[in-house]
């Protein structure tokens, strides 16, 4: 799957552009929208409908937005087809893509409101609710947020390539390794400018 830059002209609440390469929006009168993969196939969402769920360890009641997509390319949706009859029959998901205990059903994106980080210059979090969706090419993560109807939307978002934690986990080590400070280098670059000082200074003259 493509690797793919996470831009954050939805995110942050201004979704004005309507070719934005991997966007997502929803209408806020008729909850109806599309969006775009990562791998560039556009896919429109008759209706996101919200409906209740009870969390069954803590006993909470969140509201959980979710609907079908069908994909604008032919042969794309034909491929989705296939997916979902052959998901009908086995009930199976791709190990690599799903725990053990998913529930994510074929080309039926979903929406939970899960806040992320808040965004130090605007102090609200960069998305409110984080999605799934699965189609014939792969599985993605989608980061919206709630507009509650600025710009005639009622979400905006990105869609992403999706992760497995372990890759996510891997890749905030390797950004910590490369941010850690090289104790050798410091060293080396003090003693050089060290060295550098001591040969601009004057000479000591004598006095008469």
């Amino acid at each position: 799957m493509t690797k793919v830059i996470l831009t954050t002209e939805a995110t942050s609440g201004a979704a004005t552009s309507a070719d934005a390469n991997n966007g997502f929006f929803i209408n806020n009168g008729t909850l109806s929208g599309w969006f775009t993969t990562p791998d560039g196939d556009a896919y429109d969402i008759r209706k996101l409908e919200p409906r209740e769920v009870t969390d069954p360890r803590t006993g909470e009641v969140a509201t959980i937005w979710g609907g079908f997509a069908t994909a604008r390319d032919r042969g794309l949706a034909a491929k989705d087809a296939m997916l979902q009859t052959e998901f009908k029959k086995t009930g199976a998901r791709p190990a690599e893509l799903f725990q053990p205990e998913s529930k994510d059903i074929p080309l039926y994106l979903t929406l939970r409101n899960r806040p992320g980080k808040l965004n130090t210059q605007t102090g609200k979090p960069s998305y409110s609710d984080i999605g799934s969706f699965w189609n014939a090419r792969g599985r993605y993560t989608v980061l919206a947020r709630d507009l509650a109807g600025k710009s005639g939307l009622r979400f905006g978002g990105n869609v992403l390539a999706w992760k497995s934690s372990e890759t996510l986990e891997a890749e905030r080590a390797a950004k910590a390794d490369m941010a850690a400070p090289d104790g050798d280098a410091a060293r080396a670059g003090a003693d050089k400018r060290a060295r550098k000082g001591r040969d601009k200074a004057p000479a000591p003259t004598a006095e008469s």
